[in-house]
């Protein structure tokens, strides 16, 4: 024992080390702390009468230390600290308090279970011991954390709903300061989730939510509690919008999750858990919409979690087993074989591990089943399957019968044991999915449900297929018909469902029912597609679908309902145009009748078009689009705007019927017809001898031929553009009345072309060589032009008043020539081929021309001009269409970004660049190219091409087209420089029948 002066010394510097660890811990500096521990050890031993008060500041200043560092050696100081600080006053509820803590932060780094059983018996000792003490709240709150813990790990629910009562009561008492406040509301969260995952009572998820966001609005901003509060709002946030199925609690979960990552150092021990949980709130976004962007973003918080996690860690598996499943959910989308064998090794690493407890196994074992099933699927692999299926029954014979989880591993394993029916035919296995599958259906406990209905679909179908039952048939069609009216599953597998519905009646000789299912289809495109996900994501999931829109166009032709036909060809087809003319419509009415809610829509559109130049713009989409669709179902509300920005209804359709037809060509496995479109009404041509495989199999030789460009091409393309003549377009035109021409005006029509279609130059079918003559050719009979759709059509007329719009004259805005002849081949004709058309163009013409057309340049003129004429090398993209773009000076305008223009002026832009009409194989009812890229924006005239057409003949042509528009339109322009050229070179159509028109004149 020290003299009095010296232990007065003794007692200051014990009370300095103190202050030093209070303010070494708020700056995060580990160095101060470990001196102030070795001035608090010297003090315990010189000051005997203070024994339990150094022990307990030791045991706090190893705890501050841990949370900066990590590391298992402070946490075990700090555990043997307050054990002995506990010892030397046992009847001290503080004491008491903070070793159950500390064995809870022990059980949690260690996973051993001995120790939280420990902690939740020491903790009541400290709730007992200060129940009547100004600290009383605190005890309570950790006592609940420890049953919290307790039930996480054991599923035991009451003990989950005693911590409920427990932390309802702290909260109750706590004291006036925010932190601790804030502290007690996340806890109670915690106590609640624990709850919900346990028992599914929607009611605790609900007041969840409710105590995290009382927490997060309570806690100070720099208080080290915030990223915790966060974290556990973004927990409970996820779990509400799985539950739910709605947008905006995921992206607010995201946000939530992100700032608590990002205020955490590397090192902080909760870094990898916050990461965890951002990623799991990732996936779910991704398992939802499809936005990939959402996925790679998961599986990289994965990794850094599972990497941060130290060896030794309890954890550290757990991570490793989480970024396993992303990585599965990465094959899904991208088909990344190495993605699924390294979620596979991950699993099995994890599960090498006999130490983890029962309910853990079980979880790695199904997932690493779900990992086999894939591979089997991917490689169709008995032995894999039959490896996933063994696993998934060891863990329905082990789980307990009242787990919630059970609901997931039944519709696994009868998901698995379809794909192993898929391969080949077992009556035994089928039986065994089906009853899986069914008690899944009955129990009705999880979003996982509405998914299982799709996979019983499935093996329904598989059933009726193999043996034709009537009653698998029925029970194939139910099945499909409810996964696919489940909206708390993703639309993707719901579109899927109601899809493989139409094709199940089709199948049957019931094109009525099918119909019905494509349509249900249909009205989950604009889903599939939704906006707030990046482009790419949206024709990925567009792709899924090729050919619905037809096949639902052929069931209503078969059923005589051409009206019906035309709208689903409108709703299926051109879903991304569809959006963006949509985000370009005027509002006059609106805005004459609903001023405020006008501006609001337009600021609403106008963040949504910015977004993509923010730091995360996938999500502020999201967020955007969500404010937008809110401002879009209160205009809506109103009074004669019930259909304001939806799809019109046929009558609306054919108001956008100019002077002549507009005839769509539907093709599909089950039958090929023209819808002919009048103002009037709706008609159907069936084409008897036009056939989906004979379009493929031209299309795909027409493309292999022009892309070759070698000597046999022209022959190609004469005996293509015969074919199309025969099958397609002469019983058009027959049926039409338009014959070979008696007079100097040809009628006009608009070609609406679907499928390989797409790709053909419909506009130049005919008989072409020396011996032919006009009579067997669409150019010298009909006038033609094309259009993506009726609602494209729509929009070029609202384009259509802007004066000089029908021929270049003399108009408020400039006109723009731009020449690049830099780039692959040279164009060494491009710059003679734009001096010639601003020579042919009135008003003021602006120049650009190689090293003065630099993209920026470019753009900014653009905006400004009326008239736009392009010659230089372009390129489309046959995977990611809006990738397709014009190749200027210093740089590339791709489509994606064409289209996020806004030209007041804009009258007609003229193409002269290699494939700028041509869409893309994998999207083809789509029409994304360069051509009605400037259609969206708003130019109701545009000249392009369907191949690459060589230089001096495209310099050649524009200077006919130009110098025959004074007092004719462009289309008339067109044809009549097409048909000139043909005159001459009638066995050459390379050179003359690449250029289309489109738009409205």
């Amino acid at each position: 024992m020290a003299d009095d002066e010296s232990l007065a010394d003794v007692r200051a510097a014990a009370n300095e080390a103190v202050t030093v660890i209070r303010q070494a811990s708020k700056e995060g500096q580990p160095e101060p702390i470990v001196e102030a521990i070795g001035a608090l050890s010297r003090a315990l031993v010189a000051d005997g009468d203070r024994r339990g008060r150094y022990l307990m500041n030791i045991g706090s200043a190893c705890m501050e230390l841990y949370g900066i560092v990590g590391g298992e050696e402070p946490l075990y100081k700090a555990l043997i600290a307050y054990r002995a600080a506990l010892a030397a006053e046992p009847g001290s509820a503080i004491n008491a308090s903070n070793l159950g803590i500390c064995l809870v932060r022990w059980f949690e780094r260690t996973g051993e279970l001995d120790s939280l059983a420990e902690a939740i018996d020491v903790l009541r000792l400290a709730v007992d011991a200060g129940k009547d003490r100004p600290a009383s709240a605190g005890y309570s709150s950790n006592l609940g954390l420890a049953l919290t813990r307790w039930a996480e790990q054991t599923g035991d629910a009451d003990a989950a709903r005693e911590a409920v009562v427990v932390h309802a009561a702290a909260v109750r008492r706590a004291p006036d300061a925010a932190a601790d406040q804030a502290a007690m509301l996340s806890n109670l969260g915690m106590a609640r989730m624990a709850v919900y995952r346990l028992t599914a009572e929607a009611d605790e998820l609900g007041l969840a939510v409710e105590a995290y966001s009382a927490a997060v609005r309570t806690v100070p901003a720099e208080d080290p509690n915030m990223p915790g509060c966060l974290a556990g709002l973004g927990g409970a946030l996820t779990a509400l919008a799985a539950a739910a199925g709605t947008v905006r609690p995921r992206i607010d979960a995201i946000e939530a999750l992100r700032i608590a990552v990002r205020s955490l150092p590397r090192e902080h021990p909760d870094r990898p858990m916050f990461l965890g949980q951002l990623g799991g709130s990732l996936q779910l976004a991704f398992l939802h919409s499809g936005d990939t962007a959402a996925l790679r973003e998961a599986v990289a918080c994965g990794r850094e979690a599972a990497e941060l996690a130290p060896e030794g860690h309890r954890d550290r598996k757990v991570y490793r087993a989480g970024l396993a499943v992303l990585l599965r959910n990465q094959y899904e989308y991208t088909g990344d074989v190495a993605a699924l064998e390294e979620a596979r090794s991950l699993l099995a690493g994890v599960l090498s591990d006999e130490s983890w407890d029962r309910r853990d196994r079980l979880k790695w074992k199904g997932d690493l089943s779900s990992v086999l099933h894939r591979l089997g699927r991917r490689h169709r692999s008995v032995p894999r399957l039959a490896e996933g299926a063994a696993l998934l029954r060891e863990v329905l014979e082990e789980i307990d019968p009242g787990d919630p989880e059970l609901v997931m591993y039944l519709g696994n394993l009868g998901s698995l044991l379809g794909s192993l029916i898929d391969i080949e035919w077992d009556r035994a296995l089928y039986l065994e999915a089906v009853e899986a599958l069914e008690r899944v259906v009955r129990f009705r406990l999880s979003e996982g449900t509405s998914d299982s209905h799709f996979n019983l679909g499935t093996l329904y179908q598989s059933a009726y297929q193999h043996d034709g039952s009537p009653e698998a048939y029925e029970q194939a069609a139910a099945a499909f018909s409810a996964a696919a009216s489940e909206p708390r599953i993703s639309p993707r597998t719901r579109a899927t469902a109601a899809h493989y519905l139409g094709r199940l009646h089709l199948g049957a000789g019931r094109p009525d029912a099918a119909l019905v299912g494509y349509e249900q289809a249909l009205d989950l495109m604009d889903l599939v597609a939704w906006q707030g996900l990046a482009r790419e994501d949206q024709e990925r999931g567009l792709a899924d679908f090729a050919g619905l829109a037809s096949a639902a166009a052929a069931c209503a032709l078969a059923i005589d309902a051409p009206d019906r036909a035309l709208a689903v060809l409108e709703q299926g087809r051109g879903v991304l145009i569809g959006q963006v003319l949509e985000s370009r419509s005027r509002h006059e009415e609106l805005a004459g009748r609903e001023a405020e809610l006008a501006l609001e829509l337009e600021a609403a559109q106008n963040a949504i078009d910015q977004a993509e130049e923010s730091e995360s713009p996938t999500l502020d989409r999201q967020r955007l689009l969500v404010r937008r669709d809110e401002v879009l179902d209160r205009i809506r509300s109103r009074p004669g705007f019930d259909r304001f920005l939806r799809s019109p209804d046929p009558a609306g359709l054919r108001s956008a019927v100019g002077d002549g037809p507009v005839v769509t060509l539907n093709i599909s496995p089950s039958r090929c017809d023209a819808l002919v479109t009048t103002r009037e009404s709706t008609g159907s041509v069936e084409l008897p001898d036009l056939t989906s495989s004979d379009a493929v199999t031209q299309a795909n030789r027409f493309l292999e031929a022009v892309n070759a460009n070698g000597w046999g091409t022209n022959d190609v393309i004469r005996e293509a553009l015969a074919w199309l003549w025969e099958t397609t377009v002469a019983p058009v035109l027959d049926h039409l009345g338009f014959g070979p021409a008696e007079s100097a005006r040809l009628p006009r029509l608009w070609w609406v072309p679907t499928g390989a279609l797409s790709v053909l130059p419909i506009h130049a079918a005919g008989h072409h060589g020396r011996a032919d003559g006009d009579a067997r050719s669409a150019l010298h009979r009909v006038v033609s032009s094309y259009t993506p759709s009726l609602r494209m059509l729509r929009h070029s007329q609202d384009r259509a008043g802007v004066p000089g719009a029908s021929s270049p004259s003399p108009s408020p805005s400039p006109s723009l020539v731009v020449a690049v002849g830099a780039g692959g081949v040279p164009l060494v004709h491009a710059e003679a081929e734009t001096e010639a058309v601003a020579a042919l163009l009135p008003g003021q013409v602006l120049r650009l021309t190689d090293q003065q057309a630099t993209k920026q340049d470019v753009v900014d003129a653009i905006v400004r001009s009326g008239w736009v004429h392009f010659a230089c090398h372009a390129t489309t993209d046959a995977v990611r269409p809006t990738e397709g773009c014009l190749h200027l000076y210093d740089g590339d305008l791709r489509i994606r970004e064409i289209t996020g223009l806004r030209v007041p002026h804009a009258e007609a832009v003229y193409l002269s660049a290699c494939t700028t009409a041509l869409g893309s194989r994998q999207l083809p009812d789509e029409t994304i190219h360069i051509s009605s890229a400037f259609q969206q924006i708003g130019f109701p005239t545009v000249i392009g091409t369907l191949w690459q057409v060589p230089d001096q003949a495209a310099a050649r042509t524009a200077q006919k087209i130009y110098a025959a528009l004074p007092g004719i339109s462009p289309a008339y322009a067109v044809n009549h420089v097409a048909r000139s050229i043909r005159a001459e070179y009638p066995n050459t159509p390379y050179d003359w029948a690449a250029f289309v028109h489109s738009g409205s004149l």
